[in-house]
C-alpha cells in the first residue's frame, strides 16, 4: 500500500470543504459581530414590573349586590401610577347606589361615602389610572401598601394592566375576581 496514493486522491474533496467552512465560519463571525455592534446581543427590552397584589371586596349594607374592591400592593417592584390601568367588568357606576356618591358611567370617580361611622373614598380615575393621589413612593410610584378602592357589583372581574412607557406594550399584572364571578 502506497502512502502517497491515498493522500493524491482526495485532492478533489479537501478543497470543497475547506471553501464550505471557511464561508459558514466567515458568516457566523459577521453575524456575531454585527449583533454586538448594533446592540442586538444585549437588547432585552423593559419588562413588566414583578409585584404582589391582593384584593377585598366589601359590601356596602344599603345596596345589595354592591360594594367596593381594595386593590393593594402588597410587594415587589414599584410602578409609575400612570403606567397601571384598572380595567374590566363589574364596575357599579349608579348615581344612587351609596346615597352620597356621584359616579357617572365611566371610570370617573373619586367620591366618598359613609359606613359604620366611617368615611370610604373611591378611588378610580376617568382614564382608568391608579390615581396619583394614592402613591406614596418617589416620583409617584405605587408601593408595598398603597391601595385603592374601586367601586364594583358582586359580580366583578378587575384586570390591573401595566403599561410599559418605553414601547406601549401591555401586559395583565393582576386579575380579581369578585364573589359572585
Amino acid at each position: 500500500m502506497h502512502i502517497n496514493g491515498l493522500l493524491s486522491d482526495d485532492d478533489a474533496v479537501s478543497p470543497v470543504i475547506g471553501v464550505v467552512l471557511m464561508v459558514a465560519i466567515t458568516v457566523i463571525l459577521a453575524a456575531v459581530i454585527a449583533s454586538l455592534v448594533l446592540g442586538y446581543g444585549n437588547q432585552t427590552g423593559p419588562q413588566t414590573p414583578t409585584t404582589t397584589f391582593e384584593d377585598r371586596y366589601t359590601p356596602t349594607p344599603d345596596h345589595a349586590g354592591s360594594g367596593y374592591a381594595t386593590i393593594a400592593h402588597q410587594g415587589g417592584d414599584s410602578i409609575r401610577f400612570d403606567a397601571l390601568y384598572v380595567r374590566g367588568s363589574g364596575f357599579n357606576a349608579s348615581d344612587t347606589a351609596h346615597g352620597n356618591v356621584q359616579s357617572s358611567d365611566s371610570l370617573d370617580v373619586q367620591d366618598e361615602f359613609y359606613e359604620d361611622g366611617e368615611t370610604v373614598r373611591l378611588h378610580v380615575n376617568e382614564t382608568g389610572f391608579w390615581p396619583a393621589d394614592r402613591t406614596s413612593g418617589e416620583d409617584s410610584q405605587i408601593v408595598t401598601e398603597d391601595s385603592i378602592n374601586v367601586p364594583v357589583d358582586r359580580d366583578y372581574e378587575l384586570l390591573l394592566v401595566y403599561r410599559s412607557p418605553h414601547d406601549e406594550s401591555s401586559s395583565i399584572v393582576y386579575t380579581a375576581d369578585g364573589p359572585g364571578a
